[in-house]
Formats: C-alpha cells, sequence, structure tokens
C-alpha cells in the first residue's frame, strides 16, 4: 500500500510538469541521411556556351512523422543548408537549388525551389556554400507524414569557349531542418 501512496505524487508531480511551458514541439529532421551516399555526390561536365543547362542531384522520398500538422501549428522552420564544389574546369556559375514537396509522391522540381543559392565556380578551385534557409513550403512539408527533397544545379557555361567544358563535382554536406510547432487546440 505504501507504494501506491508514494506513486500518486510522482505522478502528479510529472503531469504539473508535462503542463509547464509553451507547449512547443521541436522537430529535428537530418535530411542528408535520407539520401544515399550517391545522391548527395553529382559529378558534371557542361559544354562551354550553354546559358541554362539543369543538373539533378537528388530526389527522394522520406517518411516523418505522421500526425503532427494535424495536432500543431507550425511556429517556424528553417534548414540549414551546405555543399561544396569541386570546379576542375572552365569558367562558370552555378545555381544550387533546393525544392521540397509535402508528398513523396509529387516531382519535387514540380514545385517552386525553397531558395536558390549562387555558386562562383573558378577553375582548380573548391566553393564551399552554407545557407540558413526559412521557408513556410519547408515548414508544410516537413510536418507532413511524407516528403520528397530535391536538389538541382543549374549551371552557366557562357564564360567557357564553346569547344571548352566546365567539368567538377558537386558534393551536398549537410541538410538540417529544424520545425518549431505549438499545439493547435
Amino acid at each position: 500500500m505504501r507504494r501506491a501512496a508514494i506513486s500518486i505524487p510522482i505522478l502528479a508531480l510529472s503531469l504539473l510538469i508535462a503542463g509547464c511551458g509553451d507547449g512547443s514541439l521541436i522537430i529535428g529532421v537530418d535530411i542528408l541521411s535520407y539520401l544515399d551516399p550517391s545522391e548527395r555526390e553529382l559529378a558534371y561536365s557542361v559544354p562551354g556556351g550553354m546559358a541554362a543547362v539543369d543538373a539533378d542531384v537528388a530526389s527522394k522520398g522520406m517518411s516523418l512523422l505522421p500526425g503532427v500538422e494535424d495536432a500543431t501549428v507550425v511556429s517556424s522552420a528553417t534548414l540549414q543548408l551546405a555543399a561544396s564544389f569541386d570546379h576542375l574546369t572552365g569558367d562558370a556559375s552555378g545555381m544550387l537549388r533546393l525544392y521540397m514537396a509535402p508528398s513523396d509522391t509529387v516531382n519535387p522540381f514540380t514545385t517552386p525551389p525553397i531558395d536558390s543559392v549562387p555558386v562562383p565556380l573558378v577553375p582548380g578551385n573548391v566553393t564551399n556554400v552554407t545557407k540558413e534557409i526559412t521557408s513556410d513550403a519547408l515548414a508544410r512539408a516537413l510536418v507532413g507524414n511524407k516528403a520528397r527533397v530535391g536538389i538541382r544545379v543549374t549551371f552557366d557555361t557562357m564564360a567557357t569557349p564553346l569547344l571548352g567544358t566546365a567539368a567538377g563535382t558537386v558534393t551536398i554536406t549537410q541538410l538540417t531542418a529544424t520545425v518549431i510547432t505549438k499545439k493547435d487546440f
């Protein structure tokens, strides 16, 4: 009987502690972990004199937490993006684009990009890019039970002569999202 008397105060204390705070749910999603190593890196070779050549690094579905969107309202969503471009030959510029669809069956490249990051590409140099992205579309995608991420690089090789080639490798090194939600009563 003594055991029950001790359990009730402990239960009451734990319920009181659970009721404290603002009721936020913080969801951390390591999107990069959903990508196979082969989907994190892309070797590219783009002929000179081209204004816009797309190269898709990845398009991958993700299973997330079911029911979050039904019980919460999103306060904020941010994503830490980092990539490395090991550019070997040809003057060029790139535009790294991140796409996110709120379903794993939707082609993410049919949705507007979450964000675009310009990348200057100089022969023989490694260019590292990082960006913190805040996006409502990202939030909507990551509170659903499934999502699809897409990563695309658009190359502009107009600065490289027609017979030349802009070539190198792009590696995605970080895709970490944080979504903060509040209880929806």
